[in-house]
């Protein structure tokens, strides 16, 4: 009965310790807009290079903290605060990565708060809207271009091309 009362005891301290939680991945681009992806441990490798392949170049990876809104509503896992003033970011999309390649994506923008939409995404989905998502971020300049990276069968390595996003 000892050993399991030890055993139990040493589970609820080991799940309360800040080293139990989950790990995030952040994105930044030139604009200063950031992804942030949760649990790292589980970020497909497909996510990864398209993230990329919008020119969001990762940044920082660590142990990711609940926080809530700019208003206080909402809670997620996400960067600690250090981290996003330490990269300048102030608006950005938070996905948790669930089971069979499914996605819940929040936003994250100081004059909203945090938005937590209960929608589960794919990965298409998701590819159809980080774009849109990242044109609402940019305000009245939303014919900055977004650069999608492919690769070439005729030359080795990535190929650039610029698509310019119209209004909506």
């Amino acid at each position: 009965m000892k050993k399991l009362s030890f055993l139990f005891a040493l589970f609820i301290l080991l799940w309360a310790s800040p080293g139990f939680g989950y790990e995030y991945q952040l994105y930044k681009n030139e604009e200063n807009f950031g992804i942030v992806v949760f649990p790292k441990a589980q970020l497909p490798e497909e996510l990864d290079q398209y993230i990329q392949s919008l020119l969001l170049t990762p940044v920082e990876s660590g142990e990711a903290v609940m926080r809530s809104g700019s208003k206080g509503e909402n809670e997620t896992f996400m960067m600690p605060l250090d981290v996003q003033k330490k990269h300048s970011i102030e608006k950005f999309m938070v996905i948790q990565v669930l089971a069979q390649f499914r996605m819940m994506i929040g936003i994250f923008d100081p004059e909203w708060g945090l938005t937590l939409p209960s929608s589960i995404f794919g990965f298409e989905e998701m590819k159809k809207n980080i774009p849109k998502t990242l044109d609402v971020f940019r305000g009245n300049n939303k014919r900055k271009a977004i650069h999608w990276q492919e690769k070439s069968k005729s030359t080795p390595g990535p190929k650039l091309r610029s698509m310019p996003i119209s209004g909506r």
